[in-house]
C-alpha cells in the first residue's frame, strides 16, 4: 500500500471488507435521505414542500420544529436542492445528478449556507448573513438558501436583527430555521415563517427502515431487535441508525435482542414484571435482589429506572384504556405485559411508583450513586410504611381494603359440605328436693 497505514475500523458481515479511515462512513451519513420520498415519517411535511416547489409557491421563511434526528436539517437540504435543480421532476423532487444537486449533497454549494445558531448567535453573525443576502451574487437561475440550525439559541438582539431580513428578503433568498424548542423564538419570527412540525417517527416505521438498511449492509437481524432499537431511539432516525451500527459492530454483523440489551445496558422484560410483583406483594427483599442481579449483569440502573416509569405508566393506562394501541405506539406483547401488571397492581400503587421512580431518576441524573438511589426508591415503593406522603397512605389504605375484602369473602363463602358436630354428653338433671 505504498507505505500508507490502514487502520481497521470494522468488518462488513456480508463480504468481509475492511473499512478504512478513508472509505468508512457512519450509517446515518451514508443513508441520509436525498429526496422528499426518502424522508421517513414526515409525509405531511415533504408532500406539502414538494407541491409548493412544483407549483412555484415557495415561502421565503420556513420554521421546522420537532425532536432531534427527525429530518429537519435533511429536509432543508432537499428543499434547497429542489429549488436549484434544473431537472427536477413534475412532483418537485430533485434529480440528484446535476452539478447543483451534487454540490449541495457534498456540502460544496455556494447557494446553500448552513449555520449552527448555537455558536453563531450574536448580532455580528446575523449581520454577516444580511451582508451575504444583499451582496453575494448568485447565478440568475439559482436560489440562495440559508439554514439556521438550533435557531432557538439566537440571542434576542440577534433575533431582532434577523427579523428585518425575514420580513423583506430578496426574491431569490429563502430561510429555513430548524429548532427543537420553537417557543424560545421571538413571536415575530414565528409569525413570519411557515411552520412545519416534524413528529417522532413511529417504531414500526423505524424498524422497517432499519430492516432495509440491514439488508443492504448484509447484517443478520432479528426483527424484534429492530423494534427494540426503534423504541429506544425515541423516534429519531439518526439515533436508530447509530444504535444499529453499534449493535452490529458488537455482534460482528449480527443484530439480535441480546446485542441490543448489551449495547444499551438494558434489563429484559421479565425484570419489570418482577418489580411489579414485588410492589404488589410489598416484597422489599425481592426488589433488592432484582437490583443486585441487574447490577451484576451490567445493566444501566438509570435506564432501568426510566424504563420502569414507562412500564408503570403503561400499567396505569391499561387500567383505564381498553384499546392501548390508540394512545401508545408499542408492539402487542408490550400491551399484554401492561395488562398483566394492571391485573394485580392497584392504580394508587402505580401512581406512587411513577412518582417515586421519577424522583429517583432526577437524583440519578444529578450524578448521585446509582445503586443506592435505586435501592432506596424500591424500598420506599415496596414498604409504604417507610413513607409518610399521601400516596403512601393511600396505598396502605387500598391494601387494607383488599385484605378486608379477601377476609369477608372468605367468611361468607358457603362450605361445600356440612361440618360434623361432635356429640355432646347427656347431662342429667339436678336431683330434686323430693328425692333428697
Amino acid at each position: 500500500m505504498s507505505g500508507e497505514k490502514r487502520r481497521r475500523l470494522g468488518r462488513c458481515h456480508r463480504n468481509d471488507v475492511l473499512w478504512t479511515e478513508v472509505d468508512y462512513q457512519a450509517l446515518y451519513r451514508k443513508y441520509r435521505p436525498q429526496t422528499f420520498d426518502d424522508v421517513i415519517g414526515q409525509a405531511h411535511v415533504t408532500t406539502t414542500l414538494a407541491r409548493e416547489v412544483a407549483e412555484g409557491h415557495v415561502a421565503h421563511a420556513y420554521l421546522f420544529t420537532g425532536p432531534r434526528g427527525t429530518g429537519k436539517t435533511t429536509t432543508a437540504r432537499i428543499l434547497a436542492k429542489a429549488l436549484n435543480c434544473p431537472n427536477r421532476d413534475a412532483h418537485g423532487s430533485p434529480c440528484n445528478n446535476c452539478p447543483s444537486c451534487e454540490a449541495i449533497t457534498t456540502g460544496n454549494s455556494f447557494d446553500v449556507m448552513e449555520l449552527d445558531a448555537a455558536s453563531h448567535n450574536s448580532v455580528d453573525d446575523i449581520r454577516d448573513i444580511k451582508v451575504s443576502v444583499t451582496t453575494v451574487a448568485s447565478t440568475a437561475d439559482s436560489r440562495r438558501v440559508f439554514v439556521l440550525d438550533e435557531a432557538h439559541m439566537l440571542s434576542k438582539a440577534a433575533g431582532n436583527a434577523l427579523l428585518k431580513t425575514l420580513e423583506e428578503p430578496p426574491e431569490n433568498v429563502h430561510f429555513v430555521l430548524a429548532t427543537t424548542e420553537p417557543y424560545k423564538l421571538l413571536d415575530t419570527i414565528r409569525s413570519r415563517s411557515q411552520r412545519f412540525d416534524f413528529h417522532p417517527i413511529p417504531i414500526e416505521e423505524l424498524a422497517g427502515h432499519l430492516s432495509g438498511i440491514s439488508d443492504r449492509e448484509g447484517f443478520e437481524v432479528d426483527p424484534q431487535a429492530l423494534i427494540a432499537i426503534g423504541r429506544h431511539a425515541g423516534g429519531s432516525a439518526r439515533d436508530a441508525l447509530s444504535l444499529l451500527e453499534q449493535v452490529a459492530a458488537l455482534g460482528a454483523g449480527k443484530v439480535d435482542s441480546d446485542g441490543v440489551r448489551r449495547a444499551l445496558g438494558l434489563a429484559d422484560s421479565e425484570a419489570f414484571m418482577r418489580l411489579a410483583e414485588a410492589v404488589a406483594g410489598e416484597d422489599a427483599k425481592s426488589a433488592l435482589e432484582l437490583v443486585s442481579e441487574l447490577a451484576a449483569k451490567g445493566v444501566d440502573l438509570r435506564r432501568f429506572v426510566a424504563e420502569s416509569i414507562g412500564f408503570f405508566r403503561g400499567a396505569f393506562l391499561a387500567h383505564y384504556a381498553p384499546n392501548l394501541a390508540e394512545i401508545a405506539d408499542e408492539p402487542e406483547e408490550v400491551y399484554e405485559s401492561w395488562r398483566k401488571a394492571a391485573s394485580f397492581v392497584r392504580p394508587a400503587e402505580v401512581l406512587r411508583a411513577v412518582d417515586l421512580l421519577g424522583e429517583a431518576l432526577i437524583r440519578l441524573r444529578e450524578g448521585r450513586e446509582e445503586r443506592l438511589m435505586t435501592e432506596l426508591a424500591l424500598i420506599k415503593l415496596t414498604r409504604p410504611e417507610t413513607s409518610t406522603d399521601e400516596a403512601a397512605m393511600l396505598a396502605r389504605l387500598e391494601r387494607m381494603e383488599r385484605r378486608l375484602d379477601a377476609q369477608s369473602s372468605g367468611a361468607s363463602r358457603p362450605s361445600s359440605s356440612p361440618t360434623p358436630v361432635a356429640p355432646q354428653p347427656r347431662r342429667e338433671p339436678p336431683p330434686s328436693d323430693e328425692t333428697a
